[in-house]
């Protein structure tokens, strides 16, 4: 006759018996928690997930990265090109004789109809305001002020019609503008790896209340053991 015995935590079990319960074995991001994944994703957003094993949300910060980027780069050459269009213009219908030049001497261009003579709208009058200003009983040195800041030689200009300066100054707001749009992609980089980062250490904080979680469970077997008497016993094995 078969005998049956329940034994709790027996030490005579085998551990070849034992077969371990499912999901014991550790998942694929519970084994990249450590901080280097922090690292990654500051330097490449989606790189920390990845290494964590969550495809998904890597993909996802990755793609977002790209597409940042990518409109950095169409803005930076957007704006080059318009750089390059209005310099032709002024070349072409103002007589400048330069392809290169500060942002406020391209501005002066714009502004003033033309950079020497007289008139409200030339930009030696404007100098020559400024000077009376500064040096009302001075002539000598009124005349040495516009002198040190007229543009003359290649850098003169002077344009054929207004319409060809409007003209050329919307295309050097479009140019502006461009790379306004361009330096925004900077903060958007900023603000995708702080989003990265947030979302890395919440993966950790779950992938380590999972594994404290998996440690407090206590694991119960049931297995039968037959003995060469024709004899059998019934196991019940807690671990904790």
């Amino acid at each position: 006759m078969a005998r049956a015995d329940s034994a709790a935590g027996s030490s005579s079990a085998k551990s070849s018996d034992i077969s371990a319960p499912p999901g014991a074995e550790p998942k694929a991001h519970e084994s990249g928690t450590s901080k280097k994944a922090l690292l990654y994703s500051l330097l490449l957003p989606g790189t920390g997930e990845l290494s964590m094993g969550e495809t998904g949300r890597g993909v996802g910060f990755l793609t977002a990265e790209g597409l940042i980027w990518a409109n950095y780069a169409y803005w930076t050459v957007a704006g080059h090109l318009r750089k390059d269009n209005f310099i032709e213009q002024a070349q072409l219908n103002a007589g400048v004789g330069v392809d290169s030049g500060s942002d406020d001497y391209w501005h002066l261009v714009g502004q003033y109809t033309s950079s020497s003579g007289s008139g409200s709208d030339t930009y030696e009058e404007e100098l020559r305001r400024e000077a009376r200003d500064a040096y009302p009983d001075d002539p000598a040195a009124l005349d040495a002020y516009v002198a040190s800041k007229l543009p003359a030689g290649t850098q003169a200009w002077s344009w054929s019609s207004s319409d060809l300066q409007q003209s050329y100054r919307d295309t050097r707001e479009s140019s502006n503008s461009a790379f306004h749009h361009a330096k925004f992609s900077f903060g958007a980089a900023i603000l995708n790896r702080v989003l990265s980062v947030v979302d890395v250490q919440l993966l950790r904080h779950r992938a380590a209340k999972q594994a404290q979680s998996s440690l407090s469970t206590p694991e119960i077997h049931v297995y039968a053991d037959a003995g060469a008497d024709w004899g059998g016993r019934l196991v019940i094995q807690r671990r904790f």
